[in-house]
C-alpha cells in the first residue's frame, strides 16, 4: 500500500490526486491539506441550487465537484485530510456499507482518542464526540477502485460554512449557523486553543499513517512520479471545467441541509387561502424539533401561527403534512 503524505499543496490538488491514483488503479493513502480556502460539492449536487454563488464570487472562493457522494462541504488549512483508494476487489474491502464505514474510520477514531478526543463511531458513515460530528466522510467507486475520503478537524468556520451555502432567507442562514455550532466540534473545540496546537498537521498525519497501517499493512512512503502527475493534470483539464462543476438537476421544493447524522434543517411552504405558511424546523432521528411558523393563516384556522411549533414537536417527518392540516382545520 502507498502512502503519499503531501503535506499542504494547492487547494486543487488536494482534490485531484486522489482521483488520479484511482484512475490508474493505484492503492494508496494520501495525506495533505489545502493552501487555501475553497467549496467542495458532492458528485449529485447542483451548484445553483446548493451554493451563494456571489458570495462565493466576492470571497474569491474555488469551486469543486468531486466523484465522492455526499454534500457541500467547505474546505480549508484547519483540516487535515485523509483520501483511501483500494481496488473494488480488495478482500480488505467489505461488502456491506454499514461495515465498510465502520471498518475504514476504525483508524482515524483511533487516532482521535490518541490525541485526547473520545471520538466514537456514529452510524453510518460519521465520527462524533457525544452527539457532536467531528469529521466529515465521502465515498464512491472511482474507475476500478473504492474511494473514501474525510478529515480531522482542527479548527472549523461554521459562519463561513453557512455563508456559502444558498439560505432562502437570513433566519435560515442564522439557524444553520446556530445548529452547527452546537451539533459540530473540531481539536479546538475538544482539547483547547493550546492543547490543538500541539497537533501540527504534520504531527496528524504521522499518526493518521500509523493508525492506517495497523489496519492497512505497511505503508510505503512514495513521491508524485511522472505517470501521476500527468494523470493529475489531464484530470485539472476535465474536472475545473465548466462542463463537470455544472450539473443540473430537477429543482426541489424547499430547502434541506445535512448538519450531522440525523440532523437536518428544513424551509417548507405551504399554500393556505390568505396565503403562504412557512416553517422552518430541525429533523432529528426523524421527528420534527424546533418548530417556528411564519406567514399567513385562514381566519377560520384552527390554530394560532404561535401554536404550531409547539403543537408539532415530536411528530414523525413522514406525518408534518397530514398533522399540519389536521391542525388548520382544527
Amino acid at each position: 500500500m502507498l502512502l503519499y503524505d503531501l503535506g499542504q499543496i494547492p487547494w486543487a490538488q488536494t482534490q485531484f490526486i486522489y482521483h488520479a491514483l484511482a484512475r490508474l488503479g493505484r492503492e494508496a493513502l494520501v495525506l495533505c491539506s489545502p493552501d487555501r480556502p475553497y467549496v467542495c460539492l458532492g458528485y449529485h449536487q447542483d451548484l445553483n441550487q446548493e451554493l451563494d454563488l456571489a458570495h462565493c464570487r466576492d470571497e474569491g472562493l474555488p469551486l469543486f465537484r468531486r466523484e465522492v457522494g455526499g454534500g457541500v462541504v467547505y474546505l480549508d488549512g484547519g483540516q487535515v485530510f485523509w483520501q483511501l483508494v483500494l481496488k473494488k476487489d480488495n478482500p480488505l474491502v467489505p461488502l456491506s456499507r454499514e461495515r465498510f464505514y465502520r471498518k475504514f474510520l476504525g483508524p482515524v477514531i483511533s487516532a482521535y482518542q490518541a490525541m485526547g478526543v473520545e471520538a466514537r463511531y456514529q452510524y453510518i458513515n460519521d465520527v462524533a464526540v457525544g452527539r457532536r460530528r467531528i469529521s466529515g466522510t465521502g465515498a464512491g467507486e472511482i474507475g476500478d477502485c473504492v474511494v473514501f475520503v474525510g478529515n480531522i478537524m482542527r479548527a472549523f468556520d461554521c459562519a463561513a460554512m453557512a455563508r456559502v451555502l444558498k439560505s432562502p432567507d437570513a433566519a435560515f442562514r442564522e439557524r444553520f449557523q446556530a445548529a452547527m455550532e452546537v451539533n459540530l466540534t473540531s481539536l479546538s473545540r475538544e482539547l483547547g486553543r493550546s492543547g490543538a496546537a500541539k497537533w501540527s498537521r504534520r504531527r496528524i498525519s504521522r499518526l493518521l499513517a500509523r493508525k492506517f497501517a495497523g489496519l492497512l499493512g505497511e505503508l510505503q512512503p512514495t513521491e508524485v512520479d511522472p505517470e501521476l502527475r500527468q494523470k493529475v493534470i489531464q484530470l485539472g483539464r476535465e474536472m475545473l471545467s465548466a462542463e463537470w462543476l455544472l450539473f443540473q438537476r430537477k429543482p426541489r421544493p424547499g430547502r434541506q441541509v445535512k448538519v450531522r447524522a440525523d440532523l437536518f434543517l428544513h424551509q417548507r411552504k405551504w399554500a393556505t387561502p390568505q396565503g403562504e405558511l412557512i416553517g422552518l424546523y430541525q429533523v432529528e432521528g426523524g421527528r420534527v424539533a424546533q418548530a417556528n411558523f411564519s406567514g399567513d393563516l385562514p381566519a377560520n384556522s384552527g390554530a394560532a401561527l404561535a401554536d404550531l411549533g409547539p403543537a408539532l414537536e415530536g411528530v414523525p417527518a413522514g406525518e408534518l403534512d397530514e398533522r399540519l392540516r389536521r391542525l388548520l382545520a382544527g
